[in-house]
């Protein structure tokens, strides 16, 4: 059986490299996932090989500018099969045989999108990866990135949006019926990431607003997972990290460092086939 730790982390457009490298190293990465990142693949793959395992550079056909994927298997094992400025899917052939779907992307924000805006933008992206995965003939499929939503929010829950359930036991009946219209579910696990029980931080991006209702710690950084994929997905792998190894990526209160690094915090797990 053959593992994958993968790790995602919105960098906020900033040249973050050395923690890159750090983490990448200290968690020992498989598949690393920007959103944000303004640095070239091939300066970040040059920062990670001095020492360590080899990476390789972003696929250099892939036109996503809000994704960049560096692995340490070669590029061409990880081709991209549809893109847009937001998304990319990519379809991942191990020299294992392991053939599954890994799409990442990075929706629009709360600052530019009204939450209906944002549903509305899940039911589209939820359609587009439901043709993928029928064109593509692989219901193996694996999503993660910076959704922008938390995970209780509508765009995320509703049968028609990405239709995501804490609940695995749920997930795995497949898919549920609405108004004789079949859809099929998503596991997602980022459910369990709220709050401190066990754990030093509530989620994965902090904002405080005057106003009566503020959630203040959110988990936009999120995986989801399709049934046929929740088996290859290890539970007890799942965290956020707020630490590169070195340094620790939080202020005195506890929360993402924005002003030195992202105002997002890694979100790392692992995948067994």
């Amino acid at each position: 059986m053959s593992s994958l730790n993968v790790l995602f982390w919105n960098v906020h457009k900033k040249n973050l490299t050395p923690q890159i490298v750090n983490l990448a190293l200290s968690k020992d990465i498989d598949i690393l996932v920007l959103a944000e990142n303004p640095v070239s693949s091939v300066q970040l793959i040059q920062a990670l090989n001095i020492s360590g395992p080899y990476y390789f550079q972003n696929h250099p056909l892939s036109q996503c500018k809000k994704i960049t994927i560096v692995t340490k298997f070669h590029y061409d094992l990880i081709m991209p099969q549809e893109e847009d400025h937001r998304l990319t899917i990519r379809r991942i052939r191990l020299p294992t045989g392991t053939d599954f779907l890994l799409t990442a992307l990075h929706l629009g924000g709360k600052g530019n999108f009204t939450p209906e805006s944002q549903s509305e933008a899940a039911s589209l992206v939820a359609e587009q990866l439901i043709r993928a995965e029928a064109r593509l003939g692989v219901d193996r499929h694996v999503v993660l990135g910076d959704f922008n939503m938390n995970p209780f929010e509508p765009g995320m829950i509703k049968a028609n949006g990405f239709h995501g359930t804490m609940s695995s036991e749920i997930a795995e009946r497949g898919s549920r019926t609405v108004q004789k219209r079949e859809y099929t579910y998503f596991y997602n696990p980022t459910w369990g990431l709220f709050g401190d029980l066990n754990k030093d931080v509530s989620g994965t991006y902090y904002y405080q607003r005057a106003e009566h209702v503020c959630y203040e710690w959110n988990v936009f950084d999120q995986i989801l997972v399709r049934p046929s994929t929740i088996n290859n997905f290890v539970k007890g792998s799942l965290e956020i990290i707020h630490s590169d190894s070195v340094t620790s990526l939080l202020t005195n209160r506890n929360v993402p460092n924005e002003d030195m690094y992202s105002d997002h915090l890694p979100l790392f797990f692992t995948l067994k086939f």
